[in-house]
């Protein structure tokens, strides 16, 4: 199973919501990487099942913005600010299953995101060059 083109540019935009980088630490935008060769190699790995979820939060973002902000579009027609709204809306939603299904799509752009090494080098901090000393005792007697 594939995802079609329209629903790679339904995720691409939420999770460029999600994770828009920021030029003051030197983070990439998400939309930098590729999105479309993660989002494929990772639904073709996927059983049925886990797949027909993923499709579903796509799904479930592209049209949020009717019910979120009361406009007939798709989350790629919005503007960046209304897209975070949008998926904030979705992440706080009172229904389980509407934070559940958001959840996935944020956690497959944490799976990206997090494994691009520019990212990467600002997550996890070089090793500290100083050697902590261990001092061995000899036992005392009592």
């Amino acid at each position: 199973m594939t995802l079609m083109p329209f629903e790679r540019r339904w995720a691409v935009a939420a999770m460029q919501a999600i994770f828009p980088g920021s030029s003051d630490m030197g983070l990439a935008d998400i939309g930098a990487m590729n999105v479309d060769g993660f989002l494929d190699e990772f639904i073709a790995v996927l059983p049925w099942r886990a797949a027909i979820g993923v499709r579903l939060a796509v799904w479930l973002v592209a049209f949020a913005p009717f019910w979120v902000l009361s406009r007939f579009a798709t989350i790629v027609r919005l503007s960046a600010r209304d897209r975070e709204r949008v998926v904030v809306a979705l992440m706080s939603s009172e229904t389980y299953a509407i934070r559940s299904l958001a959840l996935v799509l944020k956690t497959l752009g944490a799976l990206l995101y997090a494994a691009d090494d520019r990212v990467r080098t600002k997550l996890i901090p070089p090793p500290a060059n100083s050697v902590t000393q261990i001092h061995r005792r000899r036992p005392r007697a009592a």
